[in-house]
């Protein structure tokens, strides 16, 4: 079975794994602020998918998701250069919400075959339906990665300068809860190296819930987010590898969760030193 018959239209995508168009490459920026997201599209070596948004027949569109409350929707725009800003209320959202930018057709149209690969030589006439996507971009978070990861619970019961770290999976997803002492918490709000050393313990966590045998057991216990080809894995996976090539993760025996934390979330370090200092042991 060739690639034109898993799937009977082209689609661009993003992280390009698709090679429908031999040119072509959409790179989406997102901009995520407080309840909404400025999407600047940018698409390019495709002309004959521009003419569908001069002509009206295609426009940007960013898909909005929250899973938790079901919320889902598309808003499209026919601006051909101005940002797509989308908005959603906190009353139609809990916790995260997922942004796919991209571009959709608003009618049925005939796709030609300029720019297309020879994949699509013979496959007959290319009749798109309305709501297609032509191009889809990644999904993006609303909140960052270290915030999906972890949230931060104050414990009056805690002594004093003492945190502690777990699992949780209350919210139908793996996150690891921070417990602090008040006093910790109090300080960790505005202190950002309190809350890398909090990541230090949640990436202390990752060879239990993520690797081996020990990520079946936890798997088993109810945790259907915790498997070793877990979509949370695969992208810590991925963007520490990017920081560090040759970075050991937590099949490694020498997995190291300070150096993961401070790839994920580096310590900002203000330098108080006069120039006479170095001089100084």
């Amino acid at each position: 079975m060739n690639a034109v018959e898993h799937t009977p239209l082209p689609i661009l995508l993003e992280d390009g794994s698709r090679y429908d168009w031999s040119e072509a490459s959409y790179a989406p920026e997102v901009s995520v602020g407080r309840n909404s997201a400025t999407v600047r599209h940018r698409l390019t070596g495709a002309p004959a998918l521009h003419k569908l948004i001069e002509d009206g027949t295609a426009a940007w569109a960013v898909e909005l998701r929250c899973p938790k409350t079901l919320m889902a929707r598309v808003e499209t725009s026919t601006s051909p250069n101005d940002p797509q800003v989308v908005s959603w209320s906190p009353d139609e959202v809990d916790d995260m919400v997922y942004i796919v930018p991209g571009l959709v057709a608003l009618t049925p149209l005939s796709l030609g075959r300029s720019g297309l690969t020879s994949l699509w030589t013979d496959a007959g006439e290319l009749r798109v339906p309305a709501g297609w996507w032509l191009a889809k971009g990644q999904a993006c978070r609303s909140k960052t990665l270290t915030e999906a990861l972890v949230t931060f619970r104050r414990n009056k019961d805690m002594a004093k300068g003492t945190m502690e770290v777990s699992p949780d999976d209350s919210s139908g997803r793996l996150r690891f809860a921070v417990h602090m002492a008040p006093d910790v918490f109090k300080q960790a709000r505005s202190d950002r190296t309190l809350q890398v050393a909090a990541l230090v313990g949640v990436c202390g966590w990752f060879p239990r819930v993520f690797g081996g045998a020990a990520a079946e057991s936890w798997s088993e216990s109810g945790t259907s987010d915790a498997r070793d080809d877990n979509p949370l894995a695969r992208e810590l996976g991925d963007r520490l590898r990017q920081k560090r090539e040759n970075v050991a993760l937590w099949d490694d025996g020498n997995y190291d969760p300070a150096l993961v934390a401070t790839l994920l979330e580096p310590f900002h370090i203000v330098d108080f030193r006069e120039d006479n200092d170095d001089e100084e042991d």
